[in-house]
């Protein structure tokens, strides 16, 4: 329009002036050239900056929608812009981020982390990267993956600086996990005395932590990681059938569980339990994994307890046979003592029954011993195998034992409760065979002029005998139950996982308290 303008003035002036003609077309022709191009760049610019608005608004979706916060910051560390990501992550609105310190919302230990961040991204003009712990408006606490870069955007404009955040707070307490479920894992291999070793199966090269070093007695403490070396470390008597173990379980793809001997420069000898099994992932070559345990000490103990129990079998052996000759002993004792003396009575009074004046009164001292030596007969039976114990039980035994132990110096008494159901015949056989030993001990050894006997049934069967006798000063327990009558009781406690307590004081009497564990059949 003001070129127009123009036109129609110069054409009044020239008019009015009378200028050449020529000129005249000459300045026309150069004002439409000129309009012509203006109206080109006119063109030009409306388009760039169409395009720039398109390429405005491209950004801004992708910078407001993007998964990860993006702020922009000046130079003085001031957030001047926030993507909806970056706000979602500090939990607040846009107003409390935009012109406050992005350094604000670091944890408070990660600060000076972050100082050093933000100024290295200054001074280097390089991208920075760091993790860092921060904590949202609302008191979140969450790890994220800072990167920035200093950028200059447009000449003469000041500096500003982008950093991007991810949050990363599920990767930390992962790793967290997985770093305390390696240190368990080690903790337990270590206490186990396991390590782990692997085997690549297109390479076999065969790889060792330095625990199985020593368990394989690894010659100097170095192992070139060949399969072939490994083997060779084996005992040889061994070396061939783990061979053949490993080979059938590659081939098969199934687990592996053996043990072999390893033998070190100085002869000696250690055990190990080989586990493993194929490991198959996609991408990746097959492996064999597995752990490695030294179970010396194991077999060391298994060779121990198998020597114990065959010295305990020929101790029970030769306490056996001590036992029964003992047995054999009293019963010669007590049938050479007793019955025998009564019969050779016996036979001296009928021999005199012939040449006697009075028959009927030599034949009542014949009936007299022959009730002796029934008697004494009855109570050798009854100390051999009371019958009454199968048909009456425990009760009327310990009873009757009491009975016929009594003298009017020295009496027996009882306390027995909760004894009216009975236990297997082999359980009170046992506990009478207990207390018939202690009572005799009291009577042989005590002095006592009053014995007592208790038996309580709970879950456990208590068993207790006490005198008033002299009493005696007590040593060691093994002594006590290897010595005075006791090492059958011993025998007999390890059936049933009982114990012995024994108080005795001189001239305070014995007081022995036996508790038997008895198990229902």
């Amino acid at each position: 329009m003001k070129v127009k303008a123009v036109h129609n003035d110069l054409l009044t002036e020239v008019s009015g002036k009378s200028l050449n003609e020529m000129r005249l077309q000459k300045v026309l022709e150069e004002l439409h050239l000129h309009q012509a191009e203006l109206e080109m760049q006119n063109d030009e610019l409306r388009v760039a900056n169409e395009k720039l608005e398109m390429q405005h608004l491209k950004f801004s979706g992708i910078y407001d929608l993007a998964p990860i916060g993006y702020y922009i910051l000046n130079k003085d560390g001031l957030v001047s812009e926030v993507n909806n990501a970056g706000i979602s992550l500090l939990e607040t609105v846009k107003g409390n981020i935009i012109g406050n310190r992005l350094q604000s919302f670091v944890a408070p230990e990660y600060r000076d982390t972050y100082h050093l961040f933000f100024r290295e991204i200054l001074n280097s003009g390089r991208k920075q990267s760091r993790q860092l712990k921060m904590l949202s408006r609302r008191g979140r606490v969450f790890y994220v993956q800072m990167e920035g870069i200093m950028v200059n955007t447009v000449r003469n404009l000041p500096l500003q600086c982008d950093i991007a955040v991810m949050d990363i707070t599920e990767r930390v307490e992962a790793e967290k996990v997985l770093a305390k479920t390696k240190e368990r894992l080690e903790l337990a291999l270590e206490a186990s005395s396991s390590g782990t070793w692997e085997l690549e199966l297109d390479t076999m090269k065969f790889y060792l932590d330095e625990f199985n070093y020593q368990t394989c007695a690894i010659p100097g403490g170095k192992f070139d990681g060949r399969y072939q070396t490994f083997i060779g470390l084996i005992h040889p008597d061994d070396r061939l059938a783990v061979d053949q173990q490993f080979r059938t379980a590659l081939n098969n793809q199934k687990s592996i569980d053996l043990v072999c001997r390893f033998d070190n420069q100085s002869g000696n000898t250690r055990f190990a339990s080989i586990r493993g099994h194929v490991i198959t992932e996609p991408g990746q070559p097959n492996r064999f994994v597995g752990i490695m345990m030294d179970i010396t000490a194991k077999k060391d103990l298994e060779e121990e307890a198998v020597r114990v129990k065959h010295e305990q079998q020929r101790n029970i052996a030769l306490a056996t046979i001590h036992a029964e000759e003992n047995e054999r002993s009293r019963i010669s004792e007590a049938l050479h003592d007793s019955v025998s003396q009564l019969l050779y009575g016996i036979r001296i009074k009928i021999g005199t029954l012939l040449d006697s004046d009075n028959a009927a009164e030599a034949l009542k001292g014949v009936y007299k011993l022959l009730d002796m030596a029934v008697l004494e007969t009855r109570n050798i039976s009854f100390e051999l195998a009371p019958a009454i114990l199968s048909d009456f039980g425990l009760r009327a035994t310990i009873e009757e034992m009491a009975s016929r132990l009594t003298t009017p110096k020295m009496i027996i008494k009882t306390k027995l409760m909760r004894l009216n159901e009975r236990m297997d015949l082999p359980v009170e056989s046992n506990i009478f065979r207990i207390l018939q030993e202690l009572v005799n001990n009291a009577m042989k050894h005590s002095g006592a002029s009053l014995i007592i006997i208790e038996v309580k049934k709970n879950k456990n069967v208590e068993l207790t005998v006490s005198d008033n006798g002299k009493g005696f000063e007590i040593g060691k327990p093994g002594d006590i139950t290897s010595g005075s009558g006791l090492s059958s009781i011993r025998n007999r406690l390890s059936l049933y996982n009982g114990s012995i307590d024994i108080n005795s004081k001189p001239g305070t009497g014995t007081m022995v308290k036996i508790t038997l564990e008895i198990r229902p059949e």
